[in-house]
Formats: C-alpha cells, sequence, structure tokens
C-alpha cells in the first residue's frame, strides 16, 4: 500500500470551487491520460485512461465510486482498475480560508495485490507524489481559470513537471528492482514469503 497526501490553496471561494468539483466529469477530464468518462449513476463512473510509466504504455479502465458527496467540503472516494490488481480510495477535503480562498487537501490510496505487489509499490512509491501534486496543481488552475482568475497557459501546463519528475523516479525504481531480482535480490517480504513456503 502506498499513500499520499497533499494540501494547497485555490485562489476563489468555497462555493465556485464546488461548482467545479461536485461534477466528476471534470476530475476525469484533468487526470492524466483521460481518454473518456461515463457517467453511471451520480455516484459511479467509468473513466478510460491511457497510463504511461516506467516505459509501459497501456489503456485502463477505472471504476470511481463516490462513497460521500458532502459538499462544499468533502468527497470520499473508492477505485479500481480493470485487468489490474490495483484498488485504492481518496479524500478530498475544502475549507474556506477568506472570501476569496479556498484551501483544499486530497488524501490518495493506492493498494496492490498478487505477486506484482511489489512491482507496483516500487513504481508507485516515487510515482504517486508527484502525481498528487500534479493533480492538485492542475486542478487549482483550471477552476482558477473557469472562475476567471488563471490563464489558460497555466491551466494547460501544471501537470507537466511533477508528472516527469514522477515517471523518471519510478522508472529508476522499477529498473533497480528489475536489476535486484536479476543479481538475487528480492525485497524482504518476498524473502520472508519464501522461507514460509519452503
Amino acid at each position: 500500500m502506498i499513500a499520499n497526501e497533499h494540501t494547497f490553496t485555490i485562489d476563489t471561494s468555497i462555493d465556485r470551487v464546488w461548482d467545479y468539483v461536485e461534477d466528476i466529469r471534470g476530475w476525469a477530464s484533468i487526470f492524466p491520460g483521460y481518454q473518456d468518462c461515463s457517467l453511471i449513476n451520480d455516484n459511479d463512473s467509468e473513466w478510460t485512461i491511457k497510463v504511461s510509466a516506467a516505459g509501459v504504455t497501456r489503456t485502463d479502465n477505472v471504476k470511481v465510486h463516490v462513497e460521500q458527496w458532502n459538499g462544499p467540503e468533502r468527497v470520499d472516494f473508492v477505485f479500481d482498475v480493470d485487468d489490474l490488481p490495483v484498488e485504492g480510495n481518496g479524500t478530498y477535503t475544502a475549507s474556506a480560508c477568506g472570501t476569496n480562498q479556498t484551501e483544499v487537501t486530497l488524501k490518495v490510496c493506492i493498494i496492490g495485490s498478487g505477486p506484482m505487489a511489489p512491482m507496483w509499490e516500487a513504481v508507485g512509491t516515487p510515482l504517486l507524489p508527484e502525481f498528487v501534486k500534479g493533480f492538485a496543481a492542475k486542478l487549482k488552475a483550471e477552476i482558477e481559470y473557469v472562475t476567471g482568475v488563471g490563464t489558460v497557459s497555466a491551466a494547460e501546463t501544471a501537470f507537466a513537471l511533477p508528472v516527469i519528475k514522477g515517471v523518471i523516479r519510478s522508472t529508476v525504481a522499477a529498473l533497480t528492482l528489475w536489476i535486484k531480482g536479476l543479481l538475487g535480490f528480492a525485497p524482504k517480504h518476498i524473502e520472508k514469503e519464501k522461507e514460509g513456503t519452503s
């Protein structure tokens, strides 16, 4: 399991932030690799995402279920990825810190299972903080642009640098894990699993 949290300030009122946040299609549209978002009902949607990480590119369907819409202060959600042993959850919280400023915290947790879990953790541990930071920057820029206090260029480029950093770090982590595997150095929890089965 890997988790990350990021707090940031959006330069507009909490109600105007909520106008954007309460539509899950807005979240999906700023997700990197976004291809499509199908609404199933008020709480469920399916996102089609083209993902590139550690030199691998694939298209995945992500099912997102909102467990709680408690606007304008809170959204709790869970998600799982079709055809991958990956699921997770997250929380969006917001509070007004002035007439035209809103403090937002995003928390995301990703849980991998099965034999690929160590690889998910190796790739995801350096990528997730940059991803959450990049998503937060994109959310802030997009809301500020939509509400007239930001620029289109900020909204278009907000994700680029954090995600590039994260991809580089995750690629290095994946290569390190692969090289260690070739040399016979398995992560400690895999060694313990091998000892328990022999």
